[in-house]
């Protein structure tokens, strides 16, 4: 999961993308990057946050009217520096001249590297889909109808989520063109402002950089904007779309719009249909900040317990997508104080949006009973999260879900709130979830296999049985990628 942006205009797009990547910094934390082009190749990417990497302003202001912008949540490769900063985006080739981004998975990689003689710079699957658009487009004197058929091509032979972006010239004409997977796992949206385009993974991009929203793009699909500024768009494999379903329980912010439903929303409602099925007797309700505020606030109005801040947090770091398991703790350990004066003996009903590993949730408990609750009753926003992503989420191994034991069967509510000292949990089900979006999405992690695309479902189940703890993703072809 990461965050993407592509601006095209009739003047320089540097720094509208370089707010754009402050926009989307939630997506991705472990590092940023921009490159603009005007003939010659400006690039800046390393690891950290974007106002760590562009912090001089000859950063900011680079020339060119087409650029794109990246940051990176780490789902392939190592964790060391070393690591990161070398499959930070953009990545690029020169020959031809062609730069990408992408927020998913891949997971055929080895399948799509024996159709190539290209040689990947880096262990990040972005290869996967720069190498095979870069063969197609070899040698050629670019047009529309080159890049929709390279676009088509790539689409058919790769398996696993993309929204991906890419820069391309053959000469004096720029294309900023977009690829989508069939099942539209990861968003994608086009805005326009006075003849300048972005597509860009979230629609609070628009917000922050004054971009008219135009639509979410469909699934399976290419998006092509030239210098003039004229947009040629083809939907090339039509599939039922499965976004994922976690974009609107944690990852997107919340005052996004995805498919054109309202992530706060969406949330909100989340959190209504848990008081509704899942009451309890308490005092409070305290979210978790800031990932539980909104399904809080549903579950406040329609079970009549009154919304309190028990908890505050003292840092802007979320903590499911830091790279370790020790640096997820210091976020929860450091970032965190407990409101004694609102806490002590009361009976909490504590909201949160997800439980993976149960190791966060167990010092929230902790905490909010060393600072003086009665009890602690945890409402979960989403089901119980039973099996790895490959499709973009660092969940990595089957072995790590609190939800499971260690034999690999599914746990029963009431083994996980002893496990975490809670005096009573409840999961949202699949049924509420389902509702409250409004749509079909992609829940292979909560609903194992079943929860896929069904083309892809003897993939995941081989992945799955391959699964070793402590690996990132899995290729299909060679059980790790």
């Amino acid at each position: 999961m990461c965050g993407i942006v592509g601006i095209i205009g009739g003047e320089p797009v540097s720094r509208l993308i370089y707010h754009a990547l402050f926009a989307i910094q939630h997506r991705g934390q472990s590092s940023a990057g921009k490159l603009t082009y005007d003939g010659n190749i400006h690039i800046t990417k390393d690891t950290g946050l974007v106002r760590e990497i562009f912090n001089e302003e000859k950063k900011i202001n680079t020339p060119g009217n087409i650029g794109i912008g990246h940051t990176r949540y780490s789902t392939a490769g190592m964790d060391d520096l070393d690591s990161l900063k070398r499959n930070s985006q953009p990545e690029y080739l020169v020959n031809p001249f062609l730069a990408a981004v992408h927020n998913g998975n891949i997971f055929n990689g080895t399948e799509v590297s024996k159709k190539t003689n290209r040689y990947p710079r880096t262990e990040c699957d972005i290869q996967w889909i720069l190498l095979p658009m870069a063969d197609k487009l070899y040698k050629k004197e670019l047009n529309v109808d080159i890049i929709f058929g390279a676009c088509k091509d790539l689409i058919k032979n790769l398996k696993g989520s993309y929204s991906a972006l890419f820069v391309a010239d053959s000469g004096d004409n720029p294309y900023l063109f977009a690829v989508t997977d069939p099942y539209k796992i990861r968003p994608l949206v086009l805005g326009k402002k006075n003849g300048t385009y972005c597509l860009t993974s979230e629609t609070r991009v628009f917000k922050k950089t004054n971009f008219e929203y135009v639509k979410d793009i469909p699934g399976g699909s290419v998006v092509i904007i030239d210098k003039e500024g004229k947009v040629y768009e083809k939907q090339v494999i039509k599939k039922p779309a499965k976004p994922c379903m976690f974009e609107y329980v944690y990852f997107a912010k919340p005052d996004s719009r995805i498919n054109g439903r309202s992530v706060h929303h969406v949330r909100a409602e989340l959190g209504r249909l848990l008081a509704k099925n899942y009451p309890v007797e308490a005092d409070i309700v305290v979210p978790v900040p800031e990932s539980g505020r909104h399904f809080a606030t549903g579950y406040a109005r329609e079970s009549g317990i009154p919304l309190d801040e028990g908890i505050m947090k003292d840092k802007d770091e979320r903590s499911f997508i830091q790279q370790t398991q020790e640096s997820r703790d210091k976020v929860v350990e450091e970032g965190l104080s407990y409101l004694r004066a609102v806490l002590n003996n009361k009976r909490i009903v504590l909201i949160d949006d997800s439980i993976v590993r149960g190791t966060n949730i167990r010092k929230l408990i902790k905490g909010l009973k060393d600072a003086g609750a009665k009890e602690v009753h945890v409402r979960i926003g989403c089901p119980p999260l039973i099996a790895p992503c490959y499709l973009g989420i660092d969940m990595r191994s089957k072995k790590e879900f609190i939800a499971r034991d260690d034999e690999g069967n599914i746990k029963t509510w009431n083994e996980i709130s002893k496990e975490i000292g809670a005096d009573s949990l409840a999961y949202t089900d699949i049924k509420s979830l389902t509702k409250a979006i409004g749509f079909d999405t992609c829940r292979g992690c909560i609903e194992f296999p079943d929860g896929y695309p069904a083309e892809w479902k003897k993939d995941v189940v081989k992945m799955f049985k391959n699964d070793k703890k402590g690996v990132r993703a899995y290729d299909v072809n060679n059980n790790v990628c």
